[in-house]
């Protein structure tokens, strides 16, 4: 029992980092978003997965609340309840689709959670999905990039996990080294 607990508790941690360190605003550590799809399908229970999914977005969308107050001018209650909904809709299509089954099964129910939250109704709340990190691990490949970094994900979430993090830790080294900051216009 302890020692499910403290793993429990290590899972949330490292989601709850995945999402604080990959949408912290810096570009090149957007692929650290990729560690969530392995940590949930390290869930044993629904429970778990429902405290992993909710760690990482959290996380995630932090500056939520204070932006939204920001933006209307208001106290951050409306931010507040925004983050809290967004959060409930993203962990609710998460533990939805969990499994514990392993295999390509786990893979396909995670896959047909991304497409939950890339499409509407869910879509609008999605906003820190981790197949966002394609347009970094693989600049200029349009919709072969995508392609990849989601059969990437889906890989990540089988016993297969430690060669898809080892490839797609190797490509996002790759990215690191070429990339070019942007120019922006004045």
């Amino acid at each position: 029992m302890h020692r499910d607990f403290f793993r429990t508790g290590l899972l949330f941690i490292l989601s709850a980092g995945a999402g604080w360190i990959g949408w912290s605003g810096h570009a090149l550590l957007l692929p650290v978003a990729c560690a969530f799809p392995v940590l949930w399908s390290l869930a044993r229970t629904r429970l778990q997965a429902a405290g992993i999914s909710a760690a990482y977005f959290l996380a995630a969308s932090r500056g939520l609340p204070q932006g939204v107050a920001n933006f209307y001018g208001q106290d951050i209650w409306p931010g507040l309840l925004l983050w809290f909904v967004g959060s409930s809709a993203y962990v609710a299509v998460h533990v939805l689709l969990w499994t514990n089954h392993e295999g390509w099964q786990k893979s396909l129910r995670y896959i047909a959670a991304c497409l939950m939250m890339a499409v509407p109704p869910f879509g609008i709340l999605g906003w820190s999905h981790p197949i966002t990190a394609a347009g970094v691990l693989f600049p200029g490949w349009g919709w072969w990039g995508l392609a990849v970094m989601a059969a990437g994900l889906a890989v990540m979430t089988t016993r297969y996990r430690p060669a898809a993090a080892m490839a797609m830790t190797g490509i996002w080294l790759w990215s690191a080294a070429q990339w070019t900051p942007l120019n922006l216009p004045a």
